[in-house]
């Protein structure tokens, strides 16, 4: 199992990663573009490697309340008001490409 990259022009689509909590993640080419396009010092993917962390002033991974995901990344400052929605699949948190803002 690979590592999480920590910028978004390494991550290729579809591939499993693991975060160094033992998180298993992939994204799609969606994912990877819109990450590129909106994430150029990678905020969301230190949130996504951070894994879960409680909503209130964290930076990590919250529940999502989009209907059929179950977390997303949250990141504070720049870049925080985008939020990358992921869903498990098979035991791996999936980013096919949903982006909210707030």
């Amino acid at each position: 199992m690979e590592p999480l990259p920590n910028n978004w022009a390494e991550i290729q689509a579809d591939i499993v990663y693991q975060t160094t909590n033992g998180l298993l993640v992939s994204f799609a080419s969606e994912q990877i573009k819109i990450g590129i396009k909106y994430d150029l010092n990678g905020k969301h993917l230190k949130a996504i490697e951070k894994g879960q962390v409680p909503a209130r002033g964290n930076i990590g991974l919250v529940p999502s309340q989009e209907e059929g995901y179950d977390l997303k990344s949250k990141v504070l400052g720049k870049g925080g008001d985008r939020r990358f929605h992921g869903k498990y699949i098979d035991g791996v948190l999936h980013f096919p490409g949903l982006v909210t803002e707030h």
